[in-house]
């Protein structure tokens, strides 16, 4: 467990090289061919259904922080594309989850692609070493424990 509080330079600094990170793989992911296809909101909700699986509404409007009034819209516009089902719950008939299609994994393969040659890029200049601690700590910080209750 940490000793005390990051230092705020040093918050700071993370955050921007976070952001400038984040920046170069938005721009990669923008030269993917299903970027053309879908809004920048339909390909983050295809990215949280790729890494968390089948989801509930509820659960991909808190992924996205949107509403839920505003996924039901979102999800029809790729359910019509194809990319995504809908499927209730044979317990609970108010809800609804929310899975990839074939054609939905393929898109999001096609990002995820594009995202792996962005971090290939940025971990090449490093030594193998430098890479393996990289990757751990942030996984470590991309994964926090839950919070204490």
């Amino acid at each position: 467990m940490p000793d005390a509080a990051p230092d705020p330079a040093q918050v700071q600094t993370f955050a921007g090289v976070v952001r400038r990170i984040g920046v170069l793989f938005v721009s990669a992911a923008s030269q993917s061919a299903a970027h053309a296809a879908f809004s920048k909101q339909e390909l983050l909700a295809i990215s949280v259904l790729g890494v968390r699986g089948p989801s509930r509404m509820g659960e991909i409007a808190r992924h996205l922080g949107v509403g839920q009034s505003a996924v039901t819209p979102l999800v029809d516009r790729l359910e019509a594309a194809g990319a995504v089902r809908r499927t209730q719950s044979e317990t609970d008939r108010r809800v609804w989850r929310v899975a990839l299609t074939p054609a939905g994994e393929a898109v999001f393969a096609d990002e995820s692609a594009a995202y792996e040659r962005v971090a290939a890029a940025l971990l090449a200049p490093l030594a193998p070493a430098e890479r393996e601690t990289l990757v751990a700590l942030l996984d470590r910080v991309a994964d926090p424990a839950p919070p204490a209750r």
